[in-house]
């Protein structure tokens, strides 16, 4: 009898009455077998989608949307993670996890060849923040110029000491605020999020798992923990964060912060964070309020609000 303590459950009928019935033998590893003997059905348990690494997917779905063939991406993935991985799972992975890079993917690749992830590591207030942005969807969807030489300056670096106060940052503002929030379920973006969180093995690993994965995966993300400041007139004083996710899309740019679990969250402290995102994206890039929408998403969910209907209580 398998031990009840490994939580062993028949993948049939939930049964813990399951006992070993040996291994099979695959080119990347072995896979167990099991037996219900409440179903009498055979189940196993091994290096399949779902049990590998979740590090090791993401790597090789940005892989081949860097331009990688899936050939290639397969030895890549085997140097770096020591696990073979046939290129069929590769293809079903890239199309499994696809935010609509895909459809673009060989004009951009090219267009802009494999070079196309750009990225500054940057050390604030002790801890590192590590700023990306993709050229490729960059130069192809920037109609909003004044955004481009934004994210393009930061890649030749900025004032640091501007992000050493930690009383002033987007994070800790506590502003009175009114506005719309909408609330949308099961779009593809929450599903492939949702799915891939699944098979992270701890919570350290999320915010720079999703980041990774919509900047290379998605077609509408052009950076990610982008750095935003601006002097706030009111309170006298600098504000500053980092934005963990920028999109360009329906006509706007997209402000979205990625949280654990978005339902749970203090609107009131959300909406406060991604407003002064948007007043210091505007400031610094040169857009209008009116270009920008913010909104926050889990593995299910997504807020979004609109920073120029925003009113602030004095």
């Amino acid at each position: 009898m398998v031990n009840k303590e490994e939580k062993i459950t028949c993948r049939h009928c939930g049964s813990l009455d399951v006992i070993k019935k040996g291994e099979r033998k695959l080119s990347f590893g072995k896979r167990r077998i099991y037996f219900c003997k409440d179903c009498s059905k055979r189940f196993s348990i091994g290096l399949n989608k779902k049990q590998f690494d979740a590090w090791l997917i993401v790597d090789a779905v940005c892989l081949y949307n860097k331009g990688y063939s899936y050939e290639e991406v397969s030895e890549l993935i085997a140097r770096k993670h020591k696990i073979r991985v046939g290129k069929s799972s590769v293809e079903r992975w890239a199309k499994e996890y696809g935010l609509g890079f895909l459809d673009i993917r060989d004009r951009i690749i090219s267009k802009y060849g494999k070079e196309i992830i750009i990225e500054r590591m940057f050390n604030h207030s002790g801890l590192v923040y590590n700023f990306k942005f993709h050229k490729g969807k960059l130069n192809e969807f920037g109609k909003f110029f004044g955004l481009k030489d934004f994210i393009y300056q930061l890649s030749r670096g900025i004032d640091d000491s501007l992000f050493n106060d930690n009383e002033n940052r987007c994070s800790q503002s506590r502003e009175n605020i009114t506005v719309n929030v909408s609330c949308s379920e099961n779009l593809r973006l929450n599903k492939i999020i949702g799915e891939m969180l699944k098979i992270v093995r701890s919570n350290y690993q999320r915010h720079s798992l999703v980041e990774q994965l919509m900047l290379c995966c998605d077609r509408d993300t052009v950076a990610v923990e982008v750095p935003v400041w601006y002097w706030n007139k009111r309170t006298d004083s600098g504000v500053c964060g980092h934005i963990d996710i920028l999109q360009v899309k329906f006509g706007k740019i997209w402000i979205l912060d990625y949280k654990p679990d978005a339902e749970k969250e203090k609107f009131e402290k959300v909406v406060s964070q991604l407003y002064h995102y948007a007043i210091a994206l505007s400031f610094r890039s040169g857009m209008g309020l009116r270009d920008i929408k913010c909104g926050w998403f889990d593995g299910s969910k997504i807020f979004c609000f609109e920073p120029s209907e925003v009113r602030v209580k004095w």
